[in-house]
């Protein structure tokens, strides 16, 4: 099965207009739908896709019209293939639910459980708007453990917004990470996937393959002394998956150079 990972997409119809900080570093960026459509096109013009899987951030802040909106073009450019989301923390719960599935407005997280006759993806909402580094209740681990344990017998793709290894990003990981990982421990996980950073890294994390996906709009470079180069760049990885395991892994990561404000982040 070949799987495509894309993550913070950050998608707003239209930007707000802004000179100052970083509302005014998204108003110089270009949609992040012309490097995704791009991406998609490439890549289905090189193989099949069976499916994708969205890791957090699908909109900046987005109205319930940006979900629609969102869900509307990524079923066009997919067609048949099957998509799998979570939410990250630029994701606004209310707006989501709404837009999205036509529900009503609602701040329940936004959990999704795919099984196949080899392995089950378990998309896991570890965000909440308003948390940068991410917030969990007990409810949300009490539903991660009944699940894992309902799909005991299955290899397990777990995918969540947030990042879980301090090394990789100068961004605090998410707290929630020792607990999660003990609850991970008894069962056949057989990667992690995520995003939130909005850098390509790849690990282990107790022996699970660990992999975090580029963004799809833009990257923060730390230069120092509280200032951060943001830059438009976008990437994605690609996986293939034989028996609900990964047996190969590449990335593509696209760098444009063009460099959309330095921000003081002390401010």
């Amino acid at each position: 099965m070949n799987i495509l990972h894309i993550s913070d997409i950050h998608f707003r119809r239209e930007y707000e207009a802004s000179e100052d900080g970083y509302k005014g570093m998204l108003s110089k960026m270009q949609s992040p739908l012309i490097p995704l459509g791009e991406c998609l096109k490439h890549l289905q013009q090189q193989q099949e896709l069976d499916l994708v899987i969205i890791s957090g951030d699908l909109t900046e802040d987005g109205e319930v019209e940006d979900y629609r909106y969102l869900k509307k073009w990524l079923q066009e450019a997919l067609g048949e293939t099957k998509m799998i989301v979570t939410l990250g923390n630029h994701d606004i719960k209310e707006n989501f639910w709404v837009g999205w599935f036509g529900e009503t407005a609602s701040a329940k997280p936004y959990n999704q459980v795919v099984a196949y006759p080899e392995f089950t993806v378990v998309s896991f909402d570890n965000s909440s708007y308003g948390y940068a580094d991410g917030i969990v209740d007990e409810q949300q681990f009490q539903w991660l453990e009944q699940t894992l344990e309902e799909h005991k017998d299955q290899p397990i793709v777990l995918v969540t917004h947030h990042h879980l290894l301090s090394q990789q990003s100068n961004m605090p990981k998410w707290p929630g990470t020792e607990r999660f990982l003990a609850l991970l421990a008894p069962y056949d996980i057989r990667c992690i996937l995520n995003g939130h950073t909005h850098h390509f890294f790849v690990d282990e994390i107790n022996g699970i393959p660990y992999f975090t996906v580029a963004s799809m709009s833009f990257v923060g470079e730390d230069v120092g002394e509280g200032l951060v180069r943001f830059e438009e760049r976008h990437g994605y990885n690609l996986y293939w998956l034989e028996q609900g395991r990964i047996t190969r892994q590449t990335s593509e990561n696209f760098i444009s150079g063009h460099v959309l404000k330095t921000l003081d982040m002390r401010q």
